[in-house]
């Protein structure tokens, strides 16, 4: 959905484009989610290499939810929604599964901790049953 009108005045960029999508928390999504966030990205102006670090970016949050959400049966939605406003992507992963398990787990935290590196601001958010994954990414100045 586009909002606002990029014509009237170039020097104004204040316009908001946006998705969701929802899916199974299944192997499959997380390729539907990766390519969904990359083209977005694109379309946004972000330029290869950030286009590649927010599709690894969500890979990561996504291969999570799917993996650890919801326990041993699968059974469970995950949803990406995506916005693009002043110069800044937001993305963010949400499952509404069990969360974070206390304790070591094989291999959540190096995901988180690639994420981390990827985005310029990364928020995680376990309130009542699931979480949720913020990451925001400095779009190029668009000329």
């Amino acid at each position: 959905m586009m909002v606002g009108d990029r014509q009237t005045r170039p020097e104004v960029q204040a316009t908001l484009t946006e998705f969701e999508l929802t899916r199974a928390a299944e192997p499959e999504t997380v390729t539907v989610f990766r390519h969904r966030a990359a083209a977005f990205a694109a379309e946004q102006g972000a330029d290869p290499d950030l286009t590649a670090d927010i599709a690894l970016a969500v890979t990561e949050a996504t291969t999570n939810a799917v993996k650890y959400a919801y326990g041993a049966d699968g059974e469970g939605e995950v949803a990406l929604s995506a916005s693009a406003q002043d110069g800044r992507l937001t993305l963010l992963v949400i499952d509404r599964g069990e969360g974070f398990e206390q304790g070591p787990s094989d291999g959540l935290g190096l995901g988180l901790t690639i994420i981390a590196r990827l985005c310029h601001e990364l928020k995680i958010v376990q309130e009542g049953s699931g979480t949720q994954v913020l990451m925001r990414f400095f779009l190029p100045p668009r000329e």
